[in-house]
């Protein structure tokens, strides 16, 4: 047993410093640095976690639903030559037992060191620039702050997914005193970046991040709130269609029109760069896809249609977990990350940034099946009771 147990460790650890890379890689990248030898960094934590999977004890179902994972991620490599499909699959499923809570702390310590550092430094006059003036495509010149980061929006994501993943962590510690903080930060930040996408949606996790500490039970523990959730989704896969659909000079109504001025006009950037007619089954299509915003619209003009597919479903599987599971800040925090990604693309694909995709985190904390040091799967929980 202690052999097992040493062995389970083991795993662990290499699964550990493969997510360690990606974290180093991520908090370096939304700067305006470059870290070095990033590509090979980045096959290494594939290799570590690729080591982790065929350490771990998967059922023999598991192992089938690995392979075809595996061969559907490879025949994408193939037919794009872009690892990043393989590069999260492998990252998911490696994470399995592995503990949830030492990583989210590692994500969550390595973020808000490398935040202050890239303000600190930018403020400095050493790091990037603190701010930046022209026209952000409102056909208005004006000046906003990045405070060391590529861009203003960069800077209103890193604090959204930061109050993200600390709702995560300390949902059952979190008092008014501190939602009615990240609210005034977030009101200030929306002055500095003008950062739509990035107002609504941390002020959206705020609120839900209130729900489930003062009212869990009454909202996430039924039913209503999943399925508007569901409905949310189900509406932004729509949009998402229609706006690579719909020809903006003829097909556009009051609503629409409307809505694409509201998004910056990104409903009207998706038919440019990503008409729906110019996608492939498993290639690169659009002509202008380096442009696109929308994270849904990203995917199939990067990896095909097939693939965009697949994640659209592998996306309404984790909303049905949540539900099922009644993971109420697991659902909080994937929801978030489903509407960022739909006004930022940067968020859903990423060769380089990986654990920026909160989706991810969501997925990878079920597959661990372990959070807050407690088995949460029947495998985990059979094995544990065996022990």
């Amino acid at each position: 047993m202690q052999i097992i147990k040493g062995y389970d460790k083991a795993a662990n650890i290499i699964y550990y410093i493969a997510v360690m890379i990606h974290i180093a890689i991520m908090c370096v990248g939304y700067s305006v640095w470059e870290i070095p030898l990033r590509g090979r960094l980045m096959q290494l934590a594939f290799l570590l976690c690729c080591v982790k999977i065929l350490m771990t004890r998967y059922e023999k179902a598991e192992w089938i639903l690995i392979a075809v994972v595996g061969a559907l991620s490879i025949a994408s490599y193939i037919c794009t030559k872009e690892k990043y499909v393989v590069y999260v699959a492998v990252l998911i499923i490696a994470a399995r037992n592995a503990d949830m809570r030492f990583i989210l702390k590692a994500i969550l310590g390595s973020v808000l060191v490398s935040l202050s550092l890239v303000v600190i430094l930018s403020l400095a006059g050493v790091g990037g620039d603190v701010s930046e003036t022209r026209d952000f495509g409102r056909n208005i010149v004006e000046t906003r702050y990045m405070l060391g980061f590529s861009h203003a929006n960069n800077l209103h994501g890193t604090v959204w997914y930061a109050i993200a993943i600390m709702i995560m962590l300390l949902k059952d510690k979190l008092d008014w005193k501190f939602y009615s903080f990240a609210s005034v930060v977030n009101i200030i930040l929306y002055f500095m970046t003008r950062s739509r996408a990035g107002v609504v949606v941390v002020q959206l996790v705020i609120i839900a991040g209130v729900l489930y500490r003062y009212f869990n039970k009454a909202v996430f523990d039924k039913i209503w709130i999943y399925i508007l959730g569901a409905l949310a989704y189900t509406g932004t896969i729509a949009l998402t269609l229609v706006s690579v659909t719909v020809n903006p000079w003829t097909g556009y109504g009051k609503i629409l029109t409307k809505l694409n001025e509201i998004l910056t006009y990104r409903i009207k950037l998706a038919y440019e760069s990503a008409y729906i007619g110019d996608w492939n089954a498993m290639t690169v299509g659009g002509s202008h896809k380096d442009t696109i915003d929308n994270g849904f619209v990203a995917v199939p003009a990067d990896y095909g249609y097939v693939i965009a597919i697949l994640f659209v479903v592998f996306i309404a599987y984790l909303i049905f977990k949540t539900y099922k599971n009644k993971e109420g800040i697991l659902y909080v925090t994937l929801m978030s990350a489903v509407f960022y990604t739909f006004m930022e693309r940067s968020y859903m694909i990423n060769n380089a940034y990986l654990l920026s995709n909160l989706i991810y985190i969501v997925a990878m904390v079920m597959a661990a099946g372990r959070i807050n040091g407690e088995c949460l799967d029947t495998a985990d929980k059979a094995v544990a009771n065996k022990e």
